[in-house]
């Protein structure tokens, strides 16, 4: 449907428009301004305060500083000043063993005098001066760097080696990846059970020696639930997926975990491992889970000058049956006093049950009917469908299902209906490290969704690819050039013998930006146009900030719209380019963009504007 979301956002189409518009982008910069000046540092100097410490550092021991947080409080007591400056002596010291210094000297003076020297019944009356005074020394490297034993396949850090920077979080995590590594092998109640840690002052070197002491190998006993209230306990042990009597292993309590998690019905899960291991081998583990409330309700509703207002609503029920089930009913209207076309709407129902035939299998039944008005056609469609969902791994899923749609549209070929049967699959890899703002991995997606005229004989398929790589560059990562290549194909029928939404557009803010939204399709003998057989789409992005919380972004666009199946082949193309800004907010960046076409000849009469929350892509 041509209708505003929070993650395409909308469009402005032309400068005879801009004074309707304007309003909005200054709602936008006002905002992002806002923000801005609000910005608080991640520490608060106070001016009574005088720092003697190495550049590097400083930031550091400003920001951990309660001296700093409290010394200028018109509320704070002596008692408060005192302990914040005595407290600190601890909190500098573990700094600078984060950064590799073990040989520190830190003096701390409230009026001259140290701190440590007070007393707590002292009275400092009037506080003039205060000065934190850091004497690093020299950064200590690893000597002996010895973590034993470890589990076969296990490897440590490269930065936890002789010769590398002794930096106490190094030590901490390489011991994590040691004891975790035993627990992924079938021991849970591995510990340290000896470590020498021994500072050489004059050498400037640490050596650490620690001993792991394994335990005995274990095998996943009862899974006992606490906590639950409606949800039965056989099917939380059906959605954890435990194996009991299968080798223990960290990752299966995880996966366990995060399955509880993922239904959306419990708002804290917990999984304890039992203090003992059983005489026959085995470890009990509970669940302890805290149920969320059982429905929800949630309403929201948008604005664009050019496609009109839009209202959406939904009821949820969490836990229908006691067995994790999801009831949701879904209705939105949109295209309200809209310039494209009339008034769209969808309304529907989808029945989601978790650990369906494996744990990591979702079954979902939805009934959906709807109004489409696009620029190009109408359309008037009711589905009905099942679906399931499979996680095969942290990062790879698939689907398969079926589905019926009954489908009217109206669009330069006349007046069509079509019954259809559906059989859509798809795969997706999702290696990102952010999902709504990526600096690093990729994402695939392929679906291909065959489908059968049951009217006609103008059966076929349906592919569609999505992919997205991100990089960052730099010595920090904060620079990330970002790429996404998009493509599809209707394989069968001719144009007019398929509904029109099953043909490709190029043009909007989710394929070609700075053109006009699906304006580019395939033009009939009679100037008339109707969407493609293929797609390619290409977005390139350089994203890079620019102070705080604001990055900026130039970004390119292709599109190419094909009459044929084949990518790229007998049709034609258009382009977009612009730049942006990032706001970085806690539910994610928001976007603005701005766009022009970028096709040869044209001209910078169509400027557009996109705002959402979220990267592009």
């Amino acid at each position: 449907m041509a209708k505003y979301n929070s993650l395409n956002g909308y469009r402005i189409m032309s400068f005879e428009k801009l004074a309707v518009r304007f309003s909005w982008i200054l709602f936008v910069f006002t905002t992002i301004s806002a923000q801005l000046l609000t910005i608080t540092p991640a520490f608060t100097q106070s001016s009574l305060i005088k720092y003697s410490v190495k550049e590097a550092l400083l930031v550091q021991v400003q920001s951990i500083s309660l001296l700093a947080k409290v010394i200028n409080l018109p509320t704070s007591s002596d008692v408060e000043i005192l302990a914040a400056a005595q407290a600190d002596y601890q909190r500098i010291i573990l700094t600078l063993y984060e950064s590799g210094y073990y040989n520190a000297s830190i003096n701390i003076r409230i009026n001259g005098r140290e701190a440590a020297g007070y007393s707590p019944f002292d009275k400092i009356g009037t506080v003039k001066s205060a000065e934190i005074t850091v004497n690093e020394g020299r950064v200590f490297l690893f000597g002996a760097a010895k973590i034993t034993p470890l589990p076969e396949a296990i490897k440590l850090s490269p930065e936890f080696a002789s010769g590398q920077i002794a930096r106490s979080p190094v030590i901490g995590k390489a011991t994590d990846v040691a004891i975790n590594g035993w627990r992924e092998h079938g021991r849970p109640k591995a510990k340290i059970s000896g470590q020498n840690l021994t500072a050489d002052h004059a050498a400037s070197r640490l050596d650490v020696r620690i001993q792991i002491e394994p335990g005995s190998a274990a095998k996943f006993g009862t899974l006992i639930v606490t906590g639950n209230e409606r949800m039965r306990p056989n099917r939380i042990r059906k959605i954890t997926g435990l194996p009991e009597g299968e080798i223990f292993t960290l990752s299966e309590l995880r996966k366990a975990a995060d399955r509880l998690r993922e239904t959306g019905i419990f708002s804290s899960v917990r999984l304890i491992e039992a203090d003992e291991i059983s005489a026959e081998g085995y470890l009990d583990v509970t669940a302890d889970v805290v149920e969320t409330k059982l429905r929800r309700i949630g309403v929201g509703a948008s604005i664009s000058t050019d496609e009109g207002a839009s209202f959406e609503g939904y009821w949820l029920h969490r836990n229908l049956q006691g067995g994790g089930e999801q009831l949701r009913f879904d209705a939105n209207v949109s295209g309200i006093a809209g310039e494209t076309s009339g008034v769209d709407y969808e309304i529907g129902a989808t029945l989601i049950r978790p650990a369906t035939f494996t744990p990591d299998t979702r079954a979902a039944l939805n009934v959906n009917f709807g109004r489409d008005v696009e620029p190009n056609y109408t359309l008037q469609d009711f589905s009905i469908g099942l679906n399931f969902d499979h996680r095969f791994s942290d990062t790879l899923t698939g689907s398969f299902g079926v589905a019926y749609s009954n489908i009217d549209t109206v669009d330069v070929f006349g007046q069509r209906n079509f019954s259809l049967l559906n059989f859509p699959i798809g795969v997706a890899n999702d290696t990102r490290n952010d999902r709504l703002s990526a600096s690093d991995g990729f994402f695939l997606s392929l679906d291909i969704s065959p489908f059968l005229d049951l009217k006609e004989t103008h059966s076929g398929a349906r592919v569609t690819f999505d992919g997205r790589s991100y990089k960052g560059l730099g010595a920090e990562k904060n620079t990330v050039l970002a790429g996404r290549l998009q493509f599809g194909s209707l394989i069968g029928p001719d144009l007019q013998n398929v509904p029109s939404d099953y043909l490709f557009y190029s043009g909007g803010g989710g394929t070609v930006r700075g053109q006009d939204f699906q304006s580019l399709g395939v033009t009939l003998p009679g100037g008339q146009t109707v969407g493609g057989k293929s797609f390619v789409g290409i977005s390139a992005e350089l994203r890079t900030p620019i102070k705080n919380k604001l990055d900026g972004v130039l970004f390119a666009d292709f599109g190419y719209i094909g009459r044929n199946s084949a990518l790229g082949t007998n049709g034609d193309s258009h382009a977009g380019m612009g730049f942006g800004l990032r706001f970085k907010t806690g539910i994610g960046p928001i976007r603005f963009d701005i766009a022009v076409p970028a096709n040869r000849g044209s001209k910078l009469d169509n400027l557009n504007f996109y705002i959402g929350i979220g990267q592009a892509f």
